[in-house]
């Protein structure tokens, strides 16, 4: 079997093989190469301009090293709990590095800034389609053959259909399930990838964490609640989980919700709808529901978006993107607010609303910060038993991090002073106090 060598800037460099280079080579995954992994960031980090394709290379490379160092420590446990034999052990393993190299195919132009173009779920209308789902649709429409019928597959038999059960977060696919956590969960391959490439990018030195501890101390075990296996961190690796951990909260207060940054996320948002609009009369991108929907989603890249942009196809939004004279913020809550202050600044938007250009809100960026806790064994007791424990419950540092709630106002740059005076009387003339006391008191 054939390998290459790809040079990477985080990782020196990552191997692949001719069955894996077939796929890389496809039309559906070079279009990744015209996806920005951090849509507009460079307009506030000149070096951000890495691409979905980059990552999802690097993705694959760390989660094959999370593999392997599982089953380096593990194997007798896989063996012995799941009836692994050496031969399907390795053919997981091929699995694994499908599934992470294809995990952001679906992504839309400017990735997660678009996102909320996607269409409703017919059964869930509340919940729209994500790029998961498009990845999900992308491998069994576009991409099965390729995996499925290739040379190399002969010795396994992978279909595309496991691939898909990986990525997607609803399905029932056997033991192979276990193996999800290294693509998707606080513990993942993307997040591990993404910290560390956005980090260097950025220029910043937020997201850099100690990812080589943090392998050599993974494991799988027990869940002492469900009883099935889970992945975890060795006593040893505490302190490089907390490392992830802080790394990402800081990446997300520094990096993923800076004002700036994400005033370009509301504004690419709204050019792209104003472009949907005109080539397809709604401004969603077409739902992952069949091959010829796909196909057109596939024609969405950031070159195509960004040549309309230049052609001022894309209004107001796209105009402001060129020029870059994006909204500014005029007020904002601290990153944690009090009840008191959500409320106030809820009845300034609320008095202001037709004033205001968009508001933003910390809990509906797509980079979140959701629930942080990794499962960490400890040996204990003169037996050496296995016991596990959340990492919140070890760290007192991840312990006392609090989701950011931080919501902000933005205008047009042009009405930014006038927009803080206003503000700012109001705030003097006893309103927003009077607010707080009729919430005190039930009112609102």
């Amino acid at each position: 079997m054939q390998t290459y060598e790809i040079r990477d800037p985080i990782f020196g460099f990552i191997v692949i093989n001719d069955w894996e280079r077939e796929i890389i080579n496809h039309p559906a995954f070079q279009r990744l190469r015209r996806i920005r992994q951090l849509s507009l960031s460079d307009m506030v980090f000149p070096g951000s301009t890495h691409s979905r394709f980059e990552h999802s290379l690097g993705v694959m490379h760390v989660a094959t090293k999370m593999y392997e160092n599982i089953i380096l420590r593990r194997a007798d446990y896989l063996k012995r709990q799941l009836n692994y034999n050496d031969s399907g052990l390795q053919r997981d393993k091929v699995l694994v590095r499908l599934a992470a190299l294809l995990h952001d195919i679906g992504h839309a132009p400017f990735s997660h800034a678009t996102e909320e173009l996607m269409e409703k779920k017919p059964e869930q209308k509340d919940k729209h389609y994500n790029h998961e789902d498009y990845s999900i649709a992308i491998i069994k429409f576009i991409l099965k053959d390729i995996i499925e019928n290739h040379k190399l597959n002969q010795n396994y038999g992978i279909k595309a259909e496991e691939v898909c059960s990986l990525l997607d977060k609803s399905s029932s696919f056997n033991r192979t399930l276990i193996w999800r956590n290294l693509i998707s969960s606080q513990l993942d391959a993307d997040r591990a990838d993404y910290l560390l490439r956005d980090s260097y990018h950025s220029g910043v030195n937020y997201g850099k964490f100690d990812l080589e501890r943090l392998l050599t101390t993974l494991s799988v075990v027990d869940d002492p609640e469900t009883g099935g296996p889970i992945i975890a961190v060795e006593e040893g690796g505490c302190h490089a989980a907390e490392g992830l951990i802080t790394a990402r909260y800081q990446m997300f207060t520094q990096v993923y919700f800076h004002h700036t940054r994400r005033a370009y996320d509301c504004h690419a948002a709204e050019a792209i709808k104003t472009l949907l609009v005109k080539e397809r009369g709604v401004g969603t991108f077409p739902s992952p529901t069949s091959k010829e929907n796909v196909e057109e989603y596939l024609r969405w890249d950031d070159w195509k978006v960004n040549g309309l942009i230049h052609s001022g196809a894309a209004g107001l939004h796209g105009e402001i993107i060129l020029k870059r004279n994006h909204y500014r913020c005029v007020d904002a809550t601290n990153e944690v607010p009090k009840a008191e202050e959500l409320t106030e600044m809820e009845e300034i938007c609320k008095h202001f609303q037709e004033e205001i250009g968009f508001i933003d809100e910390a809990d509906k960026s797509w980079y979140q910060l959701g629930s942080e806790d990794i499962a960490i064994v400890r040996n204990g007791g003169k037996f050496k038993e296995e016991k596990v424990e959340p990492l919140s419950h070890l760290s007192t540092v991840v312990k006392g991090l609090v989701p950011i709630k931080q919501k902000r106002i933005y205008v047009p740059v042009e009405r930014k002073d006038e927009m803080k005076e206003k503000i700012k009387k109001y705030r003097m003339k006893g309103n927003i106090k009077k607010y707080r006391e009729d919430f005190r008191n039930g009112k609102n």
